[in-house]
């Protein structure tokens, strides 16, 4: 229990400078706009239940998501999500980045908007469905990034990792929206 109060609070702590919901980088330059981005996904909320339709339990396809209210200096966009399990490994789920800023929603299982970076679970320039281990309710982190520029990224799309995505977002966010869902397996 004590493991899923502090990844909610990692996953959806405040920046000390602005309002904006962060993961786990700093924004250092206050956006004009602040938490007016709206996210969820296809049949999940903030606080609610992942789908087992995504994860390793079914079909394992990417979820549907969509956003709204992004401020108007937005050129871009970037997902994340991840899990950090007992262990204190983080599982990165999505990399997700280059979404364009006409894009509004994802539907299910796309690979064609923006580009994906690597997940920790196979190495993969893809999604990768949860599939955790042992009894009770896991927690996992969507995070939605507005961007004022394109990432910075000197390597290749088959290596950017979501370290290197961070790094690259560094004072280009204008706004981001965090959900924190949780899962049982059955």
């Amino acid at each position: 229990m004590i493991s899923i109060v502090v990844l909610t609070l990692i996953g959806c702590q405040k920046s000390a400078n602005t309002n904006i919901l962060i993961d786990p980088i700093p924004v250092t330059t206050p956006p004009t706009v602040a938490n007016q981005l709206k996210f969820s996904g296809n049949g999940f909320v903030h606080n609610g239940t992942y789908p087992k339709l995504y994860t390793c339990d079914s079909l394992g396809i990417s979820p549907g998501l969509q956003w709204s209210n992004a401020p108007s200096t937005t050129t871009s966009y970037a997902i994340t999500m991840y899990t950090v399990p007992p262990t204190g490994d983080k599982h990165v789920y999505i990399v997700l980045y280059n979404i364009p800023s006409t894009t509004t929603s994802i539907p299910d299982n796309s690979k064609s908007i923006g580009l994906f970076g690597i997940n920790t679970v196979d190495g993969k320039t893809t999604y990768t469905p949860p599939c955790s281990q042992g009894p009770g309710p896991k927690i996992y982190v969507l995070t939605l990034y507005a961007l004022n520029a394109a990432p910075t990224i000197s390597v290749a799309a088959s290596q950017v990792t979501m370290d290197i995505l961070y790094a690259g977002m560094k004072n280009k966010i204008v706004d981001s929206a965090v959900m924190s869902v949780t899962y049982t397996r059955p």
